[in-house]
C-alpha cells in the first residue's frame, strides 16, 4: 500500500508541472486558466482513483484529498468546485461500500481548503511551509476519522496499515503540494511583472515626448533611438541605429573630446559629467541640449552606454529673448534705456582717451498723444517704428539710436571734434537734418500724417563725467524746444538747468507747505459803487520759511502741472468757508462775500459736488455768501456737462462768477447757456481804457450785455481813480483793483471793513 502512495505523490509532482505550463500558456487569459486548472486538478484527482491503495473491496484511499484541498485553498473556489465535481463524478461512478465516504472526503478537502482561504486574510492565517503542513495533518487526521465510519474490518485494516502513513505522507504531501503551487504562482507572478515592467520601461523611453534616450556600445555604434531622440535630431530610428554616434550628432570639433570620453567611460566604468552640450541636427543646425549619460555593464554581454538628452531650445530662445528685452525696445528694436547708459558710458571713455568731444541729442515726437488718442495705439506703434527707421538712416554707424519710451528717443554721437564749438557745429547740421527727415509726411492706416519732433542736445567731452546729467541736459533742452513753439533744436545751457532745479525743489516743498501749514490766504477787497466793501476775493500766498513771500505765479502753474491743484484748492475752500461761517457770528461782517478761485481740474474732478455739499454743511457757511470764480478754461470742455455741474453748484446756493471773461475762449452763447450769476472784466482791458478805444468798447460791450442778461459786473485791476470814473460812467458797479486795497492778511482786511464800512445793509449789489 506504501507504494500506492508514493504513486500518488508522483502524481502530484506531474501536477505541479502541468500546472506550470498552464500558468505560462494561459497568463493574460484567467477565465481560460480558471477551466483548464479545474480539469487538471480533476484529471490528477481521477488518475490518482484508477490506481489507488485498496483498504477493502469498494474502499481505497488516493491523493484527491491533497488535490483537492490545495485547489481550493491556491487556486479559489472556482477551480475547487471545476475539479471537486469531475472527482465526485468518477467516484460515484465508481462506486462500491465506500462511495458515500469517498464523495464526502471530497467535499470535506475542497470545503475545509476553502475555508482556509476565506480565514487566513482575516485571521492573518500563514501559508507557509509549517502551517501548511499543520493543515494537512488536520485535514487527513478528519478524512481519516470519516474512514472510522465504514465497516468495521475496513476501519481495523485501515488502522492498522495505513493510518498513520495515509496521515503523515498526505499531510507532508499537502505542505509540499501547497508550497509548489503558490511558489509557481509567486513566479509566474513575478515573471509577469517584470515583463509588465520592461514593456512599460520600453514603451516610457520609446515614447518620452522630451527626453531624448539613446543607447550606444563602446565604440559608438548606436543600438537604441527613441522617438524623442528623432524629433530632436531629426533622423529615424531606422536611419540612426548601427550608425556611429560621432557621424550623427557630434558636430566635428568635438569629435576628439567625445571619443575621449567614452573611451574613459567604458574604461573606468563612471559615466561622463551631466552638462549642456551643442549637438548637432541631421539638417546641421545646432541643438542645445542638457545630457545625462549612464554605464550599463551587463553580465556576460558587451556594456552599453544610454544618453539622456533634454531639449534647450526654447529655454536658451527664451534667455535670448530676455537678453534682448533686457537692452533693446521690443517695437523698434532700438537700444533701451540700459543699453544707451552703457554706451554713454563708453562714449564717455572713450572721449577721454581720444579727447574727442560727442553730443546727445533727446527728441519727443510732437503731438504724438493726439494721434493715440484719435486713432488708437496700433497707429502710433506704426509711426514710432517709421521714425525709428528714419532715425536709424540719419546717424553714423558709430552713433546709437535709442529709444527710452514712449514717444522719446535719445541720439548718441560719438567722436566729433576736439573743441566744443566744432562739436556743436555738426551737431546743430546733424541734428537739423534729424528733423528735416523726421517731418517728412507719412501714410498711417491710410491716412496721411505728418510727424515732427522737438530735439533738445548737450554736448560732452573729456571732462563730462556724469552720463545722468547729460541725458537730464538733454531732456530740459528737448522741452526749452517744445516751449519755444515745437518741431526745432535747442541746445541745453546752464540758466536752463538752474531754473529746473528751481523748478523741482519748489515741486518737493510745495508739498511740505500743506503739512507744514506754510500756505496763508489774503484777501483783497470788492467794493460797490458807494465805496463799500462788499467782499474780498480769496488769494493763496506761500509763506516759505527761507525764500520768504513765494508769488503765486510761481507755484501755482506747477501745483496744476503736478496735481497738487486738488489738496491746495480743498484747503483753500476749507479755510474761505470756515471764515464766512466766523463772520456770520459778527454784525458789521456777516453780509460779506468771499469769492473763490476754482480751477478747471479741482471743477472737473469726480466728486466736487458732493465734497462741497458737505463741507458747506460741515462748515456752517451762508452759501449764498460764497462766489466760485470759474475759467474760461472750463469751456473747452463738453458745455453741456458744464453746465450740469453749474446748475448742481447752484442748487446749493453758491454763487457762479466767469473770471477773465473776454480774454480765453468765451462765447456770448455761454453767457445765456450757463447759470452763472457774475462776470469779471479782466484787468487788461480796464488798464487799457485810458489809452485805447477798442478796450473801452470792450469794456461797455461787456458791461451792457452782462447787465441785459441780469449779471453782476466786477471789474478788476482798477488802480487809478479815472479808472474808476471811466467805468462808473459806462455802468459798472462792483469794483477791484489796487486803488480799494492791495491782497491783505485777514486781520488787515477785518480792520479796513470795520473802519471803511458804515452799518451793514441787506443790500450789497450782488445777486
Amino acid at each position: 500500500m506504501l507504494l500506492e502512495l508514493l504513486q500518488g505523490l508522483a502524481l502530484l509532482l506531474a501536477l505541479c508541472f502541468l500546472y506550470g505550463v498552464l500558468l505560462r500558456l494561459c497568463q493574460q487569459r484567467p477565465r481560460l486558466l480558471m477551466l483548464a486548472s479545474g480539469l487538471l486538478f480533476g484529471g490528477i484527482c481521477a488518475i490518482g482513483m484508477w490506481a489507488p491503495a485498496h483498504v477493502a473491496p469498494g474502499v481505497f484511499v488516493d491523493a484527491r484529498s491533497v488535490v483537492l484541498s490545495m485547489a481550493a485553498l491556491v487556486c479559489g473556489p472556482g477551480v475547487a468546485l471545476l475539479a471537486a465535481s469531475l472527482a465526485a463524478v468518477l467516484r460515484w461512478w465508481l462506486g462500491g461500500s465506500g462511495v458515500v465516504i469517498g464523495l464526502l472526503v471530497i467535499a470535506a478537502s475542497s470545503g475545509l481548503g476553502l475555508l482556509y482561504r476565506w480565514l487566513q486574510p482575516r485571521w492573518r492565517l500563514g501559508t507557509g511551509p509549517l502551517a501548511l503542513l499543520l493543515f494537512g495533518l488536520l485535514l487527513h487526521l478528519a478524512v481519516a476519522g470519516l474512514l472510522q465510519w465504514e465497516a468495521p474490518e475496513t476501519v481495523a485494516r485501515f488502522n492498522q496499515l495505513l493510518a498513520w502513513p495515509f496521515v503523515l505522507v498526505f499531510g507532508l504531501a499537502t505542505a509540499f503540494l501547497g508550497w509548489l503551487l503558490q511558489d509557481l504562482q509567486q513566479r509566474q507572478r513575478t515573471e509577469a511583472d517584470l515583463t509588465a515592467s520592461q514593456r512599460r520601461l520600453h514603451t516610457l523611453l520609446h515614447d518620452l515626448p522630451a527626453i531624448s534616450v539613446q543607447g550606444y556600445r563602446a565604440d559608438g555604434t548606436t543600438i537604441y533611438w527613441n522617438k524623442a531622440s528623432e524629433h530632436l535630431y531629426g533622423y529615424s530610428a531606422a536611419e540612426a541605429l548601427g550608425r556611429n554616434l560621432l557621424e550623427l550628432i557630434v558636430p566635428a570639433p568635438m569629435h576628439a573630446g567625445v571619443r575621449q570620453a567614452i573611451e574613459d567611460m567604458f574604461r573606468t566604468g563612471v559615466p561622463i559629467p551631466a552638462g549642456e552640450l551643442r549637438l548637432q541636427h541631421k539638417d546641421g543646425h545646432a541643438v542645445d541640449v542638457f545630457s545625462s549619460h549612464a554605464y550599463l555593464p551587463l553580465p556576460g554581454q558587451e556594456a552599453e552606454m544610454f544618453c539622456l538628452d533634454i531639449d534647450l531650445s526654447a529655454r536658451k530662445a527664451a534667455e535670448e529673448q530676455a537678453r534682448f528685452l533686457a537692452l533693446y525696445d521690443p517695437l523698434t528694436q532700438l537700444p533701451n534705456r540700459r543699453l544707451l547708459a552703457d554706451r554713454l558710458q563708453q562714449a564717455l571713455a572713450a572721449s577721454v582717451r581720444s579727447g574727442l568731444g560727442g553730443a546727445l541729442l533727446c527728441l519727443d515726437i510732437d503731438h504724438f498723444k493726439t494721434l493715440n488718442d484719435s486713432q488708437g495705439h496700433a497707429a502710433g506703434d506704426q509711426l514710432l517704428a517709421l521714425l525709428a527707421q528714419r532715425l536709424q538712416a540719419c546717424v553714423r554707424e558709430q552713433d546709437t539710436v535709442a529709444r527710452i519710451g514712449g514717444d522719446e528717443f535719445v541720439v548718441l554721437l560719438a567722436a566729433l571734434a576736439t573743441t566744443p564749438l566744432e562739436s556743436a557745429a555738426q551737431t546743430r547740421v546733424l541734428g537739423e537734418r534729424i528733423l528735416q527727415a523726421l517731418r517728412q509726411p507719412c501714410q498711417i492706416d491710410g491716412q496721411e500724417q505728418h510727424p515732427s519732433a522737438s530735439m533738445g542736445a548737450t554736448l560732452f567731452g573729456p571732462q563730462s563725467g556724469d552720463a545722468q546729467a547729460l541725458l537730464q541736459q538733454a531732456d530740459l533742452a528737448m522741452y526749452r524746444a517744445k516751449e519755444a513753439g515745437r518741431n526745432q533744436l535747442h541746445f541745453f545751457d546752464p540758466v536752463m538747468q538752474a531754473a529746473a532745479h528751481q523748478r523741482q525743489q519748489l515741486i518737493t516743498e510745495l508739498h511740505k507747505a500743506l503739512r507744514e501749514q506754510e500756505l496763508r490766504l489774503y484777501y483783497q477787497p470788492q467794493v460797490d459803487a458807494d465805496g463799500q466793501i462788499t467782499g474780498a476775493e480769496v488769494l493763496l500766498r506761500w509763506q516759505h520759511p527761507e525764500r520768504g513771500m513765494i508769488a503765486p505765479g510761481l507755484f501755482i502753474p506747477l501745483a496744476e502741472e503736478t496735481g497738487q491743484i486738488l489738496a491746495l484748492g480743498e484747503w483753500v475752500l476749507q479755510q474761505a468757508l470756515a471764515q464766512q461761517a466766523r463772520w456770520r457770528q459778527q454784525p458789521r461782517l456777516a453780509l460779506l462775500h468771499l469769492s473763490v478761485n476754482v480751477s478747471a481740474r479741482q471743477f472737473r474732478h469726480t466728486d466736487f459736488v458732493a465734497d462741497l455739499h458737505e463741507l458747506l454743511q460741515r462748515s456752517g457757511a451762508q452759501a449764498r455768501c460764497i462766489t466760485l470764480e470759474l475759467t474760461e478754461s472750463l469751456l473747452l470742455q463738453d458745455v453741456d456737462e458744464v453746465s450740469t455741474l453749474m446748475q448742481a453748484l447752484r442748487s446749493l446756493g453758491l454763487q457762479l462768477s466767469l473770471d477773465d471773461f473776454g480774454t480765453g475762449y468765451s462765447s456770448l452763447g455761454y453767457l445765456k447757456r450757463l447759470p452763472l450769476t457774475q462776470v469779471k472784466i479782466d484787468q487788461g482791458f480796464v488798464r487799457g481804457m485810458l489809452h485805447d478805444h477798442k478796450d473801452v468798447a470792450i469794456a461797455r460791450s461787456i458791461i451792457t450785455l452782462a447787465q441785459e442778461l441780469g449779471l453782476t459786473v466786477v471789474a478788476e485791476g482798477v488802480e487809478t481813480e479815472a479808472h474808476h470814473q471811466l467805468l462808473q460812467a459806462h455802468g459798472c458797479r462792483h469794483f477791484q483793483g489796487y486803488l480799494f486795497g492791495r491782497p491783505m492778511p485777514l486781520a488787515e482786511f477785518e480792520a479796513l471793513v470795520q473802519a471803511h464800512n458804515g452799518t451793514p445793509t441787506a443790500s450789497t449789489g450782488r445777486q
